[in-house]
C-alpha cells in the first residue's frame, strides 16, 4: 500500500526553522534527528515522492535502527514515523511527519 504523504511537509519545516535562526550552521536538534531526516528526503527524492512497499520497508528498518541511538521524544517520534510507513491501516503519513517535525526542527 503506498503511503499519502508530502515531502513538501518535511522539506517546509526544515525550511522554515533555517529561517527563523540566525544566520550560522543548519542543524537539527540533534544528529540522531539530523539523520532521520536525511534518510527520509533521500527515500522521498530517489522514490519520485512515491514510496513503493519495499522502500517503506528498508526506509523503516533504517529508522528503527537509527531510534536504537536516540533517546525520549526523538526516539518517539523516530520510532512512530518508522511504523507508520508500514503499518497498513494508517494511509496519511502526516500526523507521523508533523511529530518528527515538531521533535526534530
Amino acid at each position: 500500500m503506498i503511503k499519502l504523504f508530502s515531502a513538501a511537509l518535511l522539506t517546509a519545516a526544515v525550511a522554515a526553522t533555517l529561517q527563523v535562526l540566525p544566520a550560522a550552521p543548519a542543524h537539527a536538534k540533534s544528529l540522531t534527528c539530523a539523520k532521520a531526516i536525511e534518510l527520509i528526503n533521500a527515500a522521498i527524492y530517489n522514490s519520485g515522492d512515491t514510496l513503493d512497499d519495499a522502500t517503506q520497508q528498508a526506509l523503516s528498518d533504517r529508522l528503527s535502527g537509527l531510534a536504537a541511538l536516540a533517546v525520549g521524544e526523538e526516539k518517539d517520534a523516530i520510532n512512530g514515523y518508522a511504523n507508520a510507513l508500514v503499518d497498513d491501516n494508517i494511509t496519511d503519513l502526516d500526523p507521523a511527519t508533523n511529530e518528527l517535525n515538531r521533535v526534530c526542527a
